[in-house]
């Protein structure tokens, strides 16, 4: 079976991956994660690129009863160096976690300083479950290098063949038409004024340059609210600030993902339709 995926296309997938592991990455109690967690794992499980990236790595198999049971009220899970075992124990970890109905803050006993659930599940999520976010973020990244989306080559063409395996070659001449721009610039908003009020609470650089930057995505606010295209100009500036919040942010942090959805809508704003 084919399927064609072009530049928007992709973009969606990456923005939608981003936004679950967001909500996952920032939960801070039972509540919040297994609810987020169950959604992090739909969406891997059931979108075909990323699906593709864990079964290819997803080859040992670990027994999660065991491992879970023999470990210590304070001690850590010990995290495979090998690459593809990395995937598979964090993989697995969060599937048996998810599918056996059990709280989030019992598998982060032993991370964090402090016996307070919401330290333990953040700091869990930056020491395991960022790992697989940022193999996965890593992986569309350069999935999207190698087959010339950044530079507006048109799109991939994916052959599911009977073994799952997925088989991408440049598609030169993809054509799509979408009737979303209304949906589309909502989001955009909605996104633009999460990363307005994240900045003002862990502001970027010196003053001016918060200014600068906070400037810019409300001029880009204000055109998108008129409905009107923002300019060539104020687009390649948001996209340099974009990319300068999220070098200097910590990876997986919520000002950083905000930066790289506003990145996303800017850069498919440049594309000619």
């Amino acid at each position: 079976m084919n399927k064609i995926i072009d530049h928007k296309a992709f973009n969606i997938t990456s923005l939608k991956f981003r936004d679950v592991s967001s909500t996952l990455l920032n939960s801070t109690n039972d509540v919040e994660a297994d609810r987020a967690l169950k959604k992090f794992l739909h969406f891997i499980n059931n979108e075909t690129l990323i699906y593709d990236f864990i079964a290819k790595h997803n080859t040992t198999t670990f027994d999660m009863i065991e491992i879970t049971k023999a470990r210590g009220y304070h001690d850590k899970f010990d995290i495979p160096l090998d690459d593809s075992e990395e995937v598979a124990f964090i993989y697995q970890l969060l599937q048996y976690v998810c599918e056996n109905n059990i709280r989030y803050s019992s598998i982060a006993f032993g991370y964090g300083t402090s016996n307070k659930y919401r330290d333990m599940i953040r700091e869990f999520n930056r020491e395991v479950t960022q790992i697989l976010y940022s193999r996965i973020n890593r992986y569309l990244r350069e999935l999207e290098i190698g087959m010339g989306l950044n530079e507006k080559q048109g799109g991939i063409v994916i052959n599911q063949g009977s073994n799952g395996q997925l088989i991408m070659a440049k598609h030169g001449n993809v054509q799509a038409t979408q009737n979303n721009t209304t949906s589309s610039n909502e989001e955009l908003l909605t996104v633009i004024q999460s990363l307005i009020t994240e900045l003002k609470t862990n502001p970027v650089g010196d003053t001016a340059l918060q200014e600068d930057i906070l400037d810019d995505l409300q001029d880009i606010a204000d055109a998108t609210q008129n409905g009107e295209q923002p300019r060539k100009s104020l687009i390649r500036r948001g996209l340099e600030k974009m990319k300068l919040i999220n070098e200097v942010s910590k990876e997986g942090s919520t000002l950083a993902l905000n930066a790289q959805r506003v990145m996303t809508y800017l850069d498919q704003l440049q594309i000619p339709m």
